[in-house]
């Protein structure tokens, strides 16, 4: 038998066991206490993955163990490529998964108790999302050298930018719709933190995975993300292929799209500092010790100050 550690960070430990001439994934959870919201995601994944399968979906790694007491799992091993280049058919994928995941929700018998971890369930919700990354960020102990310019730039450009996004939000709706929870209804299954990132390729087909943060959200939620991720940008032509297509497997999409024109800014400033917190967060540096060095902060820094400069910094 042959195990190699191929993550060990601040979410999880994962290791490859090569066993008779198969190969396993080997899946330990940490629980988390992020943004000041406690979720066990072993729960999440397991629940998920769990509801997946008894929709008869097969394009993710299936359990073949399970230890809820240490918090483990143990997945068949998919021989896939991470995308290197992103085609129209790839995002028709992405789209029929959400689609199929979404199939027969409506019906009076389904219930998942489940909400996604930072779920968004009202449009105040999507501004909180930014806010409280930034409040974390700027209370970050350290204040010099690249932490010190991380920092300002969270204070003087990313604070900013959020006041006025949020003021422009409160011409478009009244405090009244900003603080009013979706229904059960409006709401969508969202794998959460979905996009490219998350995704691998076997003989042409996708294969998801990573559901540590999946539930019942916001469809404008996983719309924005998807778009925003800075590590699998999609062209503009890309972006507009898929944000018309998705809203076709929605109802109501006259308010999804209000909703999303309204709040996709807010969630490119939570990505800015999603980037960042490689370098501020105190829990990750914890973690992370024996690979600190290993870190590259400037680079952090700049691609932040980079995506900002692409999506953000024109806002008025």
């Amino acid at each position: 038998m042959k195990i190699e550690t191929i993550e060990f960070g601040k979410n999880n430990l994962v290791k490859k066991i090569h066993y008779k001439r198969k190969i396993f994934i080997y899946k330990k959870y940490l629980n988390s206490k992020g943004n000041g919201i406690n979720y066990s995601r072993y729960k999440s994944e397991t629940s998920f993955i769990n509801l997946l399968v008894s929709k008869k979906i097969k394009n993710l790694p299936l359990i073949l163990a399970t230890d809820p007491k240490n918090q483990e799992n143990l997945f068949n091993y998919i021989k896939g490529k991470k995308i290197n280049k992103i085609t129209k058919k790839d995002i028709v994928q992405c789209i029929n998964f959400i689609k199929k995941i979404n199939s027969n929700i409506s019906n009076k018998n389904f219930f998942y108790y489940k909400k996604a971890t930072e779920a968004c369930i009202s449009i105040n919700d999507h501004i909180c999302t930014a806010k409280r990354r930034i409040f974390l960020l700027s209370k970050f102990s350290k204040d010099y050298g690249i932490y010190r310019k991380a920092k300002l730039f969270v204070k003087n450009e990313l604070k900013n930018k959020l006041k006025i996004v949020k003021n422009n939000i409160f011409i478009l709706f009244t405090t009244k719709q900003i603080n009013k929870k979706l229904t059960p209804q409006e709401l969508i299954l969202s794998p959460s933190d979905f996009g490219f990132h998350n995704i691998i390729k076997k003989n042409k087909k996708l294969y998801f995975f990573d559901f540590e943060y999946a539930g019942m959200d916001d469809p404008v939620k996983l719309i924005s993300d998807y778009i925003c991720q800075p590590d699998y940008k999609l062209s503009k032509e890309q972006s507009n292929f898929f944000y018309r297509n998705i809203l076709k497997i929605f109802n109501n999409k006259k308010e999804i799209d209000k909703r999303f024109k309204a709040v996709i800014n807010i969630h490119r400033i939570k990505w800015c500092c999603v980037i960042l917190s490689e370098i501020l967060s105190t829990k990750y540096l914890k973690r992370r010790q024996l690979a600190e060095s290993n870190i590259n902060f400037n680079k952090c820094f700049y691609k932040a100050k980079n995506y900002y400069k692409e999506y953000l910094k024109e806002i008025v």
